[in-house]
């Protein structure tokens, strides 16, 4: 025997597990159409029959529906980000979570998925992050009243050090890619700190005086500074450029098309093994030029500008990187002889 719910409450009805049951009708097509949800709290049966009485009735997929729709929908985000997603979603939470509707997870559920990812902890952080952004575009779209992953807590990152690197490392590194395919491209990051996929995506177009133009997914692009070096590696590489045109790019790989950032980052640690050097992706550059930035003294705000990242991530990075600076600032604390 059900157990009608409070005055006032609508459609609810208490059940005899504890569960609640919310019932709307509305006309559709000319008929008279009952619509009924059971949930497990009457805040979220309230939220439902309030949404109903509305004229939007939530939708309730299970996951296995309603990620590859949220997925179809993400059009303003770059085709790396799209297939970042698209490999969450195939491999991790349809297989763990697709069977739930959306109304059916909770935050238990949530945390026990990311409990057993065998995964490094940084790359269950990023899955947890695009269950995040799935479920709060259910959120906005009201068809979900609270994201049940908001809170969920990813594992903690312990990320080795970043070691500084020297005039002389950077200087190596340099000379063995001397005469290679890579050389414009390398000398370009070394001397500017840009990521590898921004400097994959530079157009000739977008070459300047001393500054180049990175186009950013979101926003404005951004005018950062490079060394002469980086200056000149530009130049020849668009002398050397098998298609010229502001539209066409800066750099192109050994077949004839637009450098890669897989291709990149696969070809440079073999070339700097076959010169006696230790392995090291195109990224490490970037953690290179900011060392070497932080050892001249530059402050974080600075460094952070030229990166195009945030002085708060910049400094937890590279605070600990520029020994000569801080034994130099030291000084500042000695007590004068009076």
């Amino acid at each position: 025997m059900r157990k009608r719910g409070r005055r006032g409450d609508g459609g609810l009805t208490r059940r005899p597990n504890g569960r609640c049951q919310a019932q709307v009708s509305r006309t559709e097509g000319g008929k008279r159409v009952r619509e009924t949800r059971t949930f497990d709290h009457e805040s979220e049966a309230k939220w439902w029959l309030q949404e109903a009485k509305r004229g939007h009735v939530p939708d309730d997929p299970r996951l296995s529906e309603y990620l590859p729709r949220w997925l179809a929908g993400k059009r303003r985000i770059r085709p790396s980000t799209q297939a970042l997603y698209e490999s969450h979603v195939r491999v991790h939470l349809i297989p763990a979570l697709g069977g739930f509707r959306l109304s059916e997870l909770r935050a238990r559920h949530v945390e026990a998925f990311v409990d057993g990812l065998e995964l490094a902890p940084g790359t269950v952080g990023l899955v947890l992050r695009t269950l995040r952004g799935a479920l709060e575009h259910a959120v906005r779209n009201h068809d979900l009243e609270r994201n049940p992953a908001a809170h969920v807590e990813p594992p903690a990152v312990r990320r080795k050090p970043v070691e500084a690197m020297t005039p002389a490392d950077r200087d190596a590194i340099l000379d063995a890619v001397k005469g290679h395919w890579l050389e414009h491209v390398v000398r370009f990051l070394a001397g500017s700190g840009c990521r590898i996929g921004e400097a994959c995506a530079l157009n000739q177009g977008d070459v300047h005086d001393g500054w180049v133009s990175i186009r950013q997914p979101k926003g404005e692009p951004r005018a950062t500074r490079i060394s002469e070096d980086a200056q000149e590696a530009l130049q020849e590489a668009i002398r050397q450029a098998p298609r010229r045109g502001k539209g066409e790019p800066v750099f192109f790989g050994p077949g004839g098309d637009r450098l890669t950032r897989v291709a990149a980052t696969h070809a440079l640690p073999r070339a700097l093994v076959r010169a006696g050097l230790p392995r090291m992706t195109p990224h490490k550059l970037r953690h290179g030029a900011a060392s070497l930035m932080a050892a001249d003294g530059w402050s974080m705000k600075v460094i952070a500008e030229q990166l195009g990242n945030t002085e708060r991530i910049v400094g937890s990075t590279y605070a600990h990187i520029s020994p000569a600076v801080q034994k130099a600032a030291v000084q500042s604390l000695n007590v004068r002889k009076r």
